[in-house]
């Protein structure tokens, strides 16, 4: 058994590891596309004595198939990539081009599930081996294991518990590809495509309840620097916020509570109240009762993004 690997993102490291460890590694590869992931792991394999090729783009095709001829692995294992296989390489290895899927499938199929499972309040989310075909994110699951998400958990959190997951599931794979295995057909009927999520998907809402809000903080940190909102008419990223017990008569996104030496408090929908414990600006990253120092009041009521084009006051220390 040997497999070639593609690799893109940090989130495959523990597994590749692994697996040269077992000695089934046969080559791997990178994207030549100058990103800081791709650079660290090139520079990383290199001193790991297995120095990986570089794949560019344009020509991704040739590129593709004369590695492939030059290795004939059993499979080529992808630990993400930027760019889509070509249809006529993926048919290349004896057992085909397998996807390793960091979320659940086919619920999440998409290029940022984390972000998504995070925010819509799912329990738990997966580590995935699938065959790959020409649409993204199908083909038969060959592999998965389940990983949940504790409810303080952040994207950035439940990445770290993807990735030491996924040794379980690459030893899952290595089984299945060596008995033949053929997978497990998804289903179609609940299948979903979730997009790469965009400045709106980022804004909180002040018309939300406090938990829907604090699930959009959990799932933009650290990769967002947050959640998007507006302080006087700057930008303001909130990357931890708690749900409060009480409720309060006062319009989403007033503030309710803003003393030196206690919280900032905000109201959002449902007449529910939200705790803010850290923010930042483009002054600095600051607590909830550090932004009370700066000078917030109660009263003020945060907006949200896009901002007007019209500048505002900055905030000065009080």
């Amino acid at each position: 058994m040997r497999i070639a690997v593609i690799i893109s993102s940090f989130l495959g490291w523990p597994l590749l590891q692994n697996l040269l460890t077992q000695g089934v590694v046969a080559g791997v590869a990178v994207p030549a596309n100058g990103r800081d992931e791709a650079e660290q792991l090139h520079q990383w394999l290199v001193q790991a004595g297995a120095p990986p090729r570089r794949l560019a783009r344009a020509g991704l095709t040739l590129d593709l198939t004369a590695w492939l001829a030059d290795l004939r692995p059993t499979a080529v294992l992808v630990l993400t990539f930027p760019w889509r296989i070509p249809a006529e390489v993926l048919r290349m290895p004896p057992q085909g081009f397998i996807n390793a899927h960091f979320a659940a499938l086919p619920g999440y199929r998409g290029p940022e599930p984390t972000f998504w499972q995070l925010r819509n309040g799912e329990a738990a989310g997966a580590v995935t081996m699938h065959r790959m075909e020409v649409d993204f994110d199908t083909g038969p699951i060959l592999a998965a294991t389940p990983v949940s998400i504790g409810p303080h958990d952040t994207h950035g959190l439940h990445r770290a518990q993807l990735a030491l997951a996924a040794v379980h599931t690459g030893r899952q794979l290595l089984d299945a590809l060596r008995t033949g295995t053929p997978g497990q057909p998804q289903d179609e009927a609940v299948a979903r495509y979730w997009p790469r999520p965009t400045l709106p998907d980022l804004c909180i809402n002040w018309q939300e309840p406090a938990e829907p809000i604090a699930r959009l903080v959990r799932a933009t940190n650290p990769w967002n620097r947050g959640a998007l909102a507006a302080l006087r008419g700057q930008p303001l990223r909130i990357l931890s916020a708690t749900p409060r017990p009480e409720t309060v008569a006062a319009p989403p996104g007033t503030v309710v509570l803003a003393v030196p030496g206690q919280a900032l408090l905000v109201a959002c929908g449902l007449s529910q109240v939200i705790q803010l414990d850290m923010v930042a600006l483009d002054e600095g990253y600051f607590t909830g009762e550090q932004l009370v120092g700066l000078g917030i009041q109660p009263g003020e009521v945060l907006g949200t993004l896009p901002l007007p084009v019209a500048s505002t006051p900055q905030l000065q220390p009080s």
